[in-house]
């Protein structure tokens, strides 16, 4: 018997340090799980949690199982990629991570070309933050993602796709809007990215906002970070804020009237919005960036891989 197959109950178990919640996240009887933890403890000679302990501590045996656990899976997964890489393509699997807005804005138009060029390729689409996305890289659960990275990490390799422009979104009911009209971008331009490049593109005073409420993400994230060193730059706090976790998120609050937020131009492109709050460019050196595919620099990686990437980015430099 492979006592690795085992990982994922043992993996839940020291996640939730309760066996009964373990049981129901995997959607199994406590009784069961119990029974399969018994079992590969008998198996392996060794206690891989304390039981006197509550919640449950697992235990030296049980952080050795675990780091074992990790490696087979990793080499399991190579031996497969490796294995499907002799079929050219007529099978396998391709886990690909990123922040939920990433992946609708980015992923669509290449996740439906490659299916359909590559019927045997199982696609996983795992949704995250950049952390915990790259970790899963890391340890070999995640074959790539796509992200904007502020602190590049020497353990990952990252290959540009394209460089961006940031709007800045205010809810299209604001009377400032009237004294601004000359530097509105029109979401027709920013959808058929006809509104020039460069210096060409106007820029309104940033300050015109400063009475305004805006709804702010966290700085590690590239939209809360931009926004903060336009903040920084032109010299003033906001007076009122609104937090959100997600991009999406501030866009809805903008739409509904609530304030101020900074959209990517392929997110307004590609993610089919029905309605458009008053886009305005904030910053020409600021309000960029550049968005990469990035991939372990330790591990294996397999053709299906390297044919979605170089897929992703003919689609995205169109």
């Amino acid at each position: 018997m492979n006592c690795f197959s085992s990982v994922n109950y043992i993996l839940a178990i020291a996640e939730a340090r309760n066996i009964s919640i373990a049981a129901e996240q995997l959607k199994i009887s406590q009784p069961a799980l119990s029974a399969q933890l018994k079992k590969l403890e008998k198996e392996l000679g060794a206690v891989l949690f304390d039981r006197n302990k509550h919640p449950l501590e697992i235990t030296e045996a049980g952080k050795i199982y675990l780091d074992y656990a990790a490696r087979y899976q990793v080499m399991n997964k190579e031996f497969t990629q490796h294995l499907a890489d002799l079929s050219e393509l007529k099978s396998g699997k391709l886990t690909i991570g990123g922040a939920a807005s990433f992946n609708v804005s980015y992923l669509p138009e290449t996740v439906a070309e490659f299916t359909k060029k590559y019927p045997g390729i199982d696609l996983d689409i795992v949704d995250g933050s950049i952390p915990e996305i790259a970790a899963k890289t890391l340890s070999g659960q995640i074959d790539l993602f796509i992200a904007s990275t502020l602190e590049p990490d020497d353990r990952l390799n990252y290959e540009e796709l394209l460089e961006e422009k940031i709007f800045l979104c205010v809810p299209s009911q604001w009377e400032l809007n009237d004294d601004l009209v000359k530097w509105q971008i029109p979401v027709e331009d920013i959808i058929g990215g006809e509104y020039g490049a460069g210096e060409e593109l106007p820029a309104v005073n940033f300050t015109s906002f400063k009475d305004s409420t805006f709804i702010l993400l966290n700085r590690d994230q590239q939209i809360g970070h931009t926004m903060n060193s336009l903040f920084d730059k032109y010299d003033f706090d906001p007076k009122k804020t609104v937090m959100a976790e997600q991009t999406m998120t501030s866009y809805s609050l903008t739409l509904a009237g609530v304030g101020i937020s900074l959209m990517t131009e392929s997110t307004i492109r590609y993610s089919n919005f029905k309605e458009h709050p008053k886009f305005y460019m904030a910053d020409l050196q600021i309000c960029k960036r550049k968005i990469y595919v990035a991939y372990s620099a330790q591990k294996y990686l397999s053709t299906a891989a390297r044919t979605f990437m170089d897929l992703l980015e003919k689609n995205l430099r169109q």
